[in-house]
C-alpha cells in the first residue's frame, strides 16, 4: 500500500518506523513534515516500552548497541520510576513508584507485594520490584529501564533509523486541505506548495489540530471532568554543582498548589514543567509559584493549553490517529509515547496487510477502536487515582478532595482496597496498566494497609511462600546490583 504519515515529530516518525520495521519493503511510506511547524516537545520521559522499541525486542531482533546509540543521540539518562512528593494530606508525604511490577503481580494474591507491605509498611512498597530494590540499594539500573530524553531529538532519531531501512519519501510542506473520495475515504492531501499527495492509507500525526481525522467527522472525547489539568508550563534548568549531585535516575513529580511539577535529569540539563488547571491559577501566578519554590527565576518555554481526552475513534475509514491526534491525558505517567507505540504495534501485528482491501474492513476497524477505547478509559482512571490523596492545602486540592473527579471504577478500587490489596484476577478485564502500577499508588496514598496484607497471606496460607519469593527477589537484586555504581549524573551518562 501507499501509506502517508501526516505530521513528523515523535509520533509520526515512530509510526513510520514501526510500519517499515515490522513489514520491511511491503509498503511505500511518505511522511509529510513541515519545517515551519515546530513540535511540542513538552514531555521528556517514557515508559519501558520505548526501551523495547529502541532495542529491537519488539521485533525479535534485540541489539543493545542501539540503546547506547539512542541515549547518546537524544541526551538520555535512564529512568526507572517516579518519585511522588507531597501528593497526600500527610506532612512530608512522598512515595516512589517503580516502572516495573512485582514478580508475582499476576498471582492472586500478589505474594511479594503483600509480604513487603506486611513486613516493611506502605512507605517501603517499592521493595516489591527489581527497580524498587535498585532504588533501595542506591544503585543504577543496567537494563530494561525507561528513558529521560530531549523530546526534540527522539523523532529525529527514528527518522534517521527509518532512512537507513528504506527510501522513505519526506515532503516538507503544510497540509492545506484533505480531499475525500466518493465513499468518504481520504483520497489525497492538498499541500501549500501546490502539490497533492495520494495514498491508500493515512496516519494522522498532526497533533492537537487533527487535520485528517476531523475531516472524517471524528470528534474528541474530553476527560476534563475527571482530569483537571489543562495547562503546562515547560522550562529548562542548567545544572549547578549541587543539582548535579542530586540528579537521580527517576522523574520527580512535586505536588503544587494547582497541579504538579516535573523534574527530569538529562545529560546536560534538567527538563522541568508545571502542569496545572487554569481555573485555579493564572500563567503569571504559575510562574511565580515555581520561582518561589525553586528560589530563583525561570524562563518558561511556552504555556501550553490542552483538553485532556482522546479521539472518539482511533481508526475511521482509511485513517488511523497516532500521538497527540489520538489522545493526551497529561504527562504524569508518560502515556503519550507509550500509547503511540502500543497502537502502532497492535495495528501492524493484527490489522495491517499487504493490500488496502485486506486492511480496511469493518472487523479490523471495530476491534481496534474497542480495544483502545478500553485502554484510554483505563489510563484516565489510573491518572484520576493519583489525585485522591486527601490534600486540602489549596482550593484546587480541596475541590479534588470532594470526590468531584472520581470515576466509578476508581471509587470501586479505593473502596475494595480497604479490605486488601487488589489482585490481578479481580480486575483482569479492566486493567489498562499492570495491576502493580495501580498498587504503587494505592500504597503510596495509604489506601491499603500492612495489617490487611498480613491477613491476606495468612488466609491463603502464603506466608512461607511469600517470604521465600521475596528473599529470592532480594538475592537476585543483590547480585544484579552488586557490580553497579551508586546514583550519580556521571554514571547515568555512562549507563547502557
Amino acid at each position: 500500500m501507499d501509506i502517508v504519515v501526516a505530521g513528523g515529530g515523535t509520533a509520526g516518525w515512530i509510526s513510520a518506523y514501526i510500519i517499515e520495521k515490522s513489514q520491511p519493503g511491503v509498503h511505500k511510506i511518505k511522511v509529510i513534515e513541515s519545517s515551519a511547524i515546530g513540535i511540542i516537545g513538552a514531555g521528556e520521559g517514557s515508559t519501558g516500552l520505548l526501551y523495547d522499541l529502541v532495542s529491537g525486542i519488539f521485533f525479535g531482533e534485540p541489539n543493545y548497541e542501539d540503546i547506547k546509540e539512542f541515549m547518546q543521540f537524544t541526551d538520555s539518562t535512564p529512568k526507572f520510576g517516579i518519585n511522588h512528593v507531597g501528593w497526600s494530606d500527610q506532612k512530608d508525604s512522598g512515595y516512589f513508584a517503580p516502572l516495573d511490577g512485582s514478580p508475582t503481580t499476576s498471582y492472586s494474591p500478589d505474594a511479594i507485594f503483600n509480604y513487603v507491605l506486611s513486613k516493611y509498611g506502605t512507605d517501603k512498597a517499592y521493595l516489591a520490584s527489581f527497580f524498587g530494590q535498585g532504588y533501595a540499594f542506591n544503585k543504577m539500573p543496567n537494563s530494561g529501564h525507561a528513558f529521560h530524553f530531549d523530546a526534540h531529538k527522539v523523532g529525529k532519531y527514528f527518522r534517521q533509523k527509518l532512512e537507513k531501512l528504506t527510501d522513505v519519501q519526506v515532503i516538507d510542506a503544510k497540509i492545506n486541505d484533505v480531499k475525500l473520495n466518493q465513499i468518504g475515504e481520504i483520497a489525497s492531501l492538498q499541500l501549500d506548495n501546490g502539490n497533492s499527495v495520494n495514498g491508500d492509507f493515512f496516519v494522522d500525526c498532526t497533533g492537537f489540530s487533527r487535520v485528517l481525522i476531523s475531516k472524517l467527522g471524528v470528534g474528541w472525547t474530553s476527560y476534563q471532568d475527571n482530569l483537571l489539568a489543562n495547562k503546562a508550563m515547560p522550562f529548562l534548568l542548567s545544572y549547578t554543582e549541587e543539582t548535579k549531585k542530586q540528579a537521580k535516575p527517576y522523574t520527580t513529580a512535586q505536588a503544587m498548589s494547582a497541579g504538579w511539577m516535573w523534574d527530569i535529569p538529562l545529560k546536560t540539563r534538567k527538563g522541568c514543567g508545571y502542569v496545572y488547571n487554569s481555573s485555579f491559577l493564572s500563567e503569571e501566578d504559575a510562574q511565580r509559584e515555581v520561582e518561589l519554590f525553586l528560589g530563583h527565576e525561570i524562563d518558561p518555554i511556552k504555556h501550553l493549553s490542552f483538553d485532556a481526552g482522546r479521539s472518539e475513534k482511533m481508526w475511521q475509514k482509511n485513517c488511523l490517529v497516532s500521538g497527540l491526534s489520538a489522545a493526551f491525558m497529561e504527562p504524569l505517567e508518560a502515556t503519550s509515547i507509550h500509547t503511540t507505540i502500543l497502537q502502532m504495534n497492535n495495528f501492524v501485528m493484527e490489522h495491517l496487510k499487504k493490500s488496502k482491501e485486506e486492511t480496511v474492513n469493518t472487523f479490523n476497524i471495530k476491534s481496534f477502536n474497542e480495544k483502545f477505547e478500553i485502554l484510554y478509559e483505563s489510563y484516565k482512571d489510573f491518572l484520576v487515582l493519583h489525585y485522591q490523596g486527601g490534600k486540602q492545602d489549596s482550593e484546587f486540592w480541596k475541590y479534588l478532595n470532594t470526590g468531584a473527579t472520581l470515576t466509578p471504577f476508581v471509587e470501586e478500587v479505593i473502596s475494595r482496597s480497604a479490605y486488601g490489596l487488589p489482585s490481578f484476577l479481580q480486575y483482569e478485564h479492566k486493567w489498562g496498566t499492570s495491576t502493580t502500577l495501580w498498587n504503587w499508588i494505592l500504597a503510596g496514598l495509604n489506601f491499603v494497609s500492612s495489617k490487611n496484607a498480613s491477613l491476606t497471606l495468612k488466609q491463603y496460607k502464603k506466608e512461607k511462600e511469600a517470604e521465600q519469593d521475596y528473599l529470592e527477589l532480594f538475592r537476585s537484586s543483590s547480585q544484579r546490583n552488586a557490580g553497579q555504581e551508586k546514583f550519580s549524573l556521571e554514571k547515568m551518562i555512562e549507563v547502557v
